[in-house]
């Protein structure tokens, strides 16, 4: 059996399927446009012209019937795997994807743990409407980057719909727990009123400040506070290292915020204190050796190079392993010869003789973190690095922000990984693939790595969808300098043509030691859904100091989705195998816990209900 589509505007592919109908039994479908638009009256005069008896008008189902189930083919790869122009073309449309579909998983999980700890309504209806957004844009000339510049326009506008369902959704739940947390507990004596506002001694009970995890595993993260408090402790009375930083403000001497270093559980909340004046302050001790141009967490070591402004080398120094060959590089690629959506093209590597310089220096050195600030000037344009180590932490957080003026040009970062033998895979939904090492371009989810045995790299994004490999060599592919809408190039460009990407962009990437898919898919994770909080006041209620709804005892099975069931109160909970190994998972969920085995690399979805049954469902739940 054969699946052919043939809504196209050409009527020359009813000699292919003429052709192939000798040999196969197809199921074709018809119409006008690429878009799923229906027969016309001269495409149907056209059928009736060219086929013969052999094609008869019948449905989807009726074909399955009569299929001979022994000769049905079985595709494991990708599907329509074109254009690759596409996967980087106009990077605000992915952006904005990426961040509705993150924002709407920790809207929908925090909004079930309000519901099951607080018993508050669950708004399936605005986070449907929400979801319905995001998948309109998923259409493939507007997630891809290729429609006219006023469809994308319309896109951000209701990207910008679902981005504010789900932030006020997260907020209203975030903000309903908090309420109801003891904050004052056995510590009610110290607690005094001024007016109605209750208020603690400077040197009581300290600001609580509830950092919230919406991720199924436990997270160690930064958190930033405003202005410049003396003391940060657990809600145990553990002093934490807490840091000046420069804020996004500037405002007189009022431009500095702090960061402090949070271990929150999984699915769940922890209470912090936040004194804002303290008699006696702990000396902590600096974790990091910093130079102008290396930081070091004991980790992880990172040198940059001085003259190129690249990292040169990132050493992982709990096995003294060099991860790097040589030092990455920033290049762009000519793409005069390309259209919008590169028809035609596999590769892109006919890089520019332009040259780039750059600069290394450092901007902060510890206890919570250490950066060195990256500046690569290329052609017209800029590349701004702030690289990044958090005490006792394995990654290397690389925040971006490029100045881009390039027209037909392509924008690249290469990584060269220090392997012999390497084999590349990356994230595909609710899984991963390899990808050859040959140079061509290749899409991704949110993360890819190279890897030779136990030993690699691993490359997290939180914008990103394309890359390529060539031999050792990893490459992220930034930006593009295309002309929008510009369909097959040619003598039709003229000076009206708008070109896309120009100006400033901003994302992040991280870099870390390979481990296992499954502690790479964590990362990715981590880097794509970031903790919450919110600053509370002092209040008696009836939840504890900290809280974690869910726990799991397999490293190798991720949760991607903690929801509402769209047509009961139950819990819908999805997961995903990770390391091709057949898995028997026990799951907790709030006061419920079930065993459930997942085969190497399945997903499933399960619904858990408010007495304790557990039913295993599918993806239409």
């Amino acid at each position: 059996p054969f699946f052919y589509d043939i809504r196209v505007n050409r009527f020359d592919y009813y000699e292919v399927i003429a052709e192939m109908a000798k040999t196969y039994d197809m199921m074709a479908f018809y119409g006008v446009g690429n878009h799923g638009g229906g027969p016309t009256v001269e495409l149907l005069e056209k059928m009736k012209k060219e086929l013969d008896s052999r094609f008869v008008y019948s449905s989807p189902d009726k074909y399955f019937e009569d299929a001979d189930e022994s000769t049905l083919m079985i595709l494991k790869d990708d599907l329509q795997f074109h254009a690759k122009g596409c996967y980087s073309t106009y990077s605000e449309v992915k952006r904005n994807n990426r961040e509705c579909e993150n924002r709407l998983y920790s809207a929908e999980a925090l909004s079930v743990l309000t519901r099951e700890l607080l018993g508050t309504p669950y708004d399936g209806a605005e986070l449907r409407r929400a979801w319905m957004n995001v998948l309109f844009n998923q259409f493939h000339d507007i997630l891809c980057g290729c429609s006219i510049k006023d469809a994308l326009v319309d896109a951000s506008y209701s990207h910008g719909e679902t981005l504010a369902i789900a932030q006020r959704t997260a907020n209203l739940a975030l903000s309903q727990i908090s309420w109801q947390i003891d904050t004052i507990g056995d510590n009610a004596p110290m607690v005094t009123k001024f007016g109605n506002i209750p208020w603690i001694d400077a040197n009581g009970l300290g600001t609580p400040l509830v950092v919230f995890n919406p991720l199924a595993h436990p997270i160690n993260t930064v958190v930033t506070v405003a202005q410049k408090p003396k003391k940060i402790c657990t809600h145990d009375g553990t002093e934490l290292s807490l840091q000046v930083v420069r804020a996004t403000r500037s405002n007189n001497e009022d431009k500095y915020d702090t960061i402090f270093g949070a271990a929150v559980p999984a699915y769940g909340y922890r209470v912090f204190r936040v004194y804002y004046e303290a008699d006696a302050v702990s000396e902590i001790e600096n974790p990091f050796t910093c130079t102008g141009c290396s930081i070091d967490n004991g980790v992880i070591a990172v040198t940059v190079d001085t003259a190129s402004g690249e990292i040169s080398s990132i050493v992982d120094k709990r096995c003294d392993r060099e991860l790097m060959s040589d030092k990455a590089s920033t290049f762009l690629v000519d793409e005069t010869r390309c259209d919008t959506w590169a028809h035609g093209v596999k590769e892109f590597r006919d890089v520019t003789d332009v040259g780039a310089f750059g600069s290394v220096n450092l901007i902060e050195n510890g206890p919570v973190r250490a950066t060195l600030r990256s500046v690569v000037r290329i052609s017209e344009s800029t590349v701004t690095r702030d690289i990044s180590l958090t005490a006792g932490s394995d990654t290397v957080t690389v925040k971006t922000v490029i100045d881009f003026h390039e027209k037909h040009r392509m924008l690249k970062f290469s990584l060269p990984v220090s392997l012999k033998k390497p084999e590349v895979l990356c994230e595909i939904p609710f899984g991963s693939i390899e990808r050859p090492t040959d140079g061509t371009e290749q899409v991704c989810g949110s993360w890819f790595l190279m890897r030779d045995g136990e030993r690699g790299l691993g490359v997290a994004n939180d914008s990103k969808y394309s890359f390529d490999a060539k031999d050792n060599v990893l490459t992220l592919t930034v930006l593009r300098g295309a002309i929008i809408a510009d369909h097959y190039a040619g003598e039709h460009r003229d000076e009206f043509c708008e070109y896309m990407e120009q100006g400033i962009h901003e994302f992040t990437y991280t870099l870390f030691p390979y481990r296992s898919v499954a502690d790479t898919v964590k990362h990715a994770r981590e880097l794509n859904c970031k903790a919450e909080y919110v600053l509370e006041t002092f209040h008696k209620g009836n939840l504890p100091l900290e809280y974690s709804a869910v726990s799991t005892d397999a490293q190798n099975v991720s949760v991607t989705a903690i929801k509402s069931h769209e047509d009961t109160d139950g819990i819908t909970l999805r997961l995903y195998e990770t390391d091709g190994i057949d898995t028997r998972v026990n799951v907790r969920l709030f006061d419920k816990s079930f065993s459930l085995f997942v085969p190497k690399s399945s997903v499933k979805t399960v619904i858990v209900f408010s007495d304790g049954t557990v039913c295993e469902s599918d993806f239409l739940e």
